[in-house]
């Protein structure tokens, strides 16, 4: 299968992209930035650029557009990687309509697209831009799936950003999900053929019910924890001072039942971890 992915010189990018390589897959790789990936043709291109777009999407089986800025580049006082409000609209809403327009002027059937858990209200005003281009780019998929019958993916991206393994395991329990995890989600979409229209959670799944939801925000978290895993109890009170104070439930299981993957670094994993010593 021919795949372009946008965002080649990122974190997931790169990761998609050799790992599809190595499946077999012959894969262009674009980006603003010239990168370099093993087994994967690597271009810098201006994807604010109609054009440019249009050209990338010829001969591609599936564009996969993983390319834009996130939270961390929101245009905050003394944040060094700011990104203008301009700069957003460009990298995250002009890009993903030209590579749409792209996939329709060269016949690409399938589109995979990095939406984000940003999506839902809760965000909106801790992320503004960066949840509005998130928002519009969704619109964007049913529009293109509706007037040109594109097949899309819409993947919810929760937080993957490297930080250490305590905020990593712990973030579990609100949208943290391991880069493994999310290179293997992205790479069932991509190569998943029969999805007309989805948009899927990606995060770490958690067994809760509501009722587990409620009573973890409004009252004793470690019980709620310790019903699920309590051969961890002793662990759990011993890092209560990372639990957040909510846990957020998504239907991760909807997303690996249809895709086809599980995901194996949950929670579990990460206090069985923890409990052999890993701290890094």
């Amino acid at each position: 299968m021919n795949i372009l992915i946008t965002g080649v010189a990122g974190n997931l990018g790169s990761h998609v992209a050799a790992a599809l390589a190595e499946r077999g897959h012959t894969v262009r790789g674009a980006d603003f930035v010239r990168a370099t990936v093993p087994g994967v043709e690597c271009v810098a291109a201006d994807m604010v650029d109609y054009e440019t777009c249009i050209a990338l999407g010829a001969g591609a089986d599936v564009i996969a557009h993983l390319g834009a800025y996130h939270g961390v580049h929101l245009p905050k006082p003394d944040n060094p990687i700011a990104k203008s409000e301009k700069e957003f609209f460009d990298a995250n809403i002009a890009s993903t309509f030209n590579l749409f327009r792209a996939a329709v002027e060269n016949n690409v059937p399938r589109v995979v697209w990095a939406s984000s858990t940003v999506v839902f209200e809760r965000y909106w005003q801790a992320y503004g831009i960066y949840s509005l281009s998130k928002i519009v780019g969704e619109e964007m998929c049913r529009f293109f799936h509706r007037q040109h019958n594109r097949k899309i993916i819409a993947l919810r991206y929760g937080g993957f950003v490297p930080r250490d393994f305590i905020g990593r395991g712990f973030g579990m329990l609100e949208t943290w999900i391991e880069l493994e995890e999310v290179v293997k989600t992205t790479v069932a979409a991509i190569e998943n053929t029969s999805v007309d229209l989805a948009f899927y959670d990606v995060q770490t799944p958690l067994p809760f019910t509501e009722e587990d939801e409620r009573a973890y925000r409004t009252g004793d978290k470690l019980a709620v924890l310790t019903k699920y895993w309590p051969q961890h109890a002793d662990l759990l009170r011993r890092y209560a001072e990372h639990l957040p104070p909510q846990v957020y439930l998504s239907d991760v299981e909807r997303t690996q039942r249809e895709l086809g993957f599980t995901i194996e670094r949950d929670f579990g994993w990460f206090l069985d971890e923890l409990s052999r010593g890993r701290v890094e």
